[in-house]
C-alpha cells in the first residue's frame, strides 16, 4: 500500500492555520513511519520541494504584502486568526566612518585571522607536537559533527 492512504491530506484553501493543527499533522506523519517501518524518504523529498515553493512564493509575495499591511491600522492584520505584521528586519548599523571604531575593528579583525590560522595549524597536525616558542605541547583539534541528511532538488 502507498503511504499516501495513510497520510493526511492537507489542502491549502481549506487549512486551518495553528500551531495546534500544524503538531497534530506533524504528529500523525510522523507516528506513521514510526510505526509502519515504511521509509520517509519519497515523503521528505515533497515536503522539502513544497517548502522551497512557499518560501519562494514568500519571498515572491513580500513586496505585495507589505503594500497591503500599510491599508491596515499599524501595519497589522488578523487573518485566519493569525496576525500578519509589517516588521523592519535585517536591520544594520555602519559604524566605519568613526575612527576608534575602525582602529578597534581593524584589531579585532587582526586577531581573527590569528586566530584562523592558529586553527588551521591545530586542524593539520595529526599528532602532538612542541611549540618551539613556548615548549608547549599542542594537540590536533579533534573533530566533532553531527549526521543528518540533505535534499537536493532536480532542476
Amino acid at each position: 500500500m502507498s503511504a499516501e492512504i495513510f497520510l493526511p491530506k492537507v489542502e491549502l484553501s481549506t487549512y486551518e492555520p495553528s500551531k495546534f493543527n500544524n503538531e497534530l499533522i506533524k504528529t500523525t506523519i510522523v507516528e506513521h513511519f514510526k510505526e509502519t517501518g515504511e521509509s520517509p524518504l519519497e515523503t521528505l523529498v515533497r515536503m522539502d520541494a513544497i517548502s522551497q515553493l512557499f518560501d519562494n512564493v514568500r519571498s515572491d509575495l513580500r513586496d505585495l504584502v507589505v503594500d497591503e499591511l500599510a491599508k491596515y491600522p499599524l501595519g497589522k492584520a488578523d487573518v485566519l486568526g493569525s496576525e500578519v505584521t509589517k516588521i523592519e528586519s535585517g536591520i544594520k548599523y555602519i559604524y566605519d566612518q568613526d575612527y576608534a571604531w575602525t582602529k578597534l575593528n581593524n584589531e579585532v579583525e587582526s586577531l581573527k585571522y590569528a586566530l584562523k590560522e592558529r586553527e588551521k595549524m591545530l586542524r593539520s597536525i595529526t599528532s602532538a607536537v612542541v611549540d618551539p616558542e613556548t615548549g608547549e605541547m599542542v594537540h590536533p583539534a579533534p573533530r566533532v559533527s553531527t549526521t543528518t541528511f540533505k535534499i537536493s532538488l532536480k532542476k
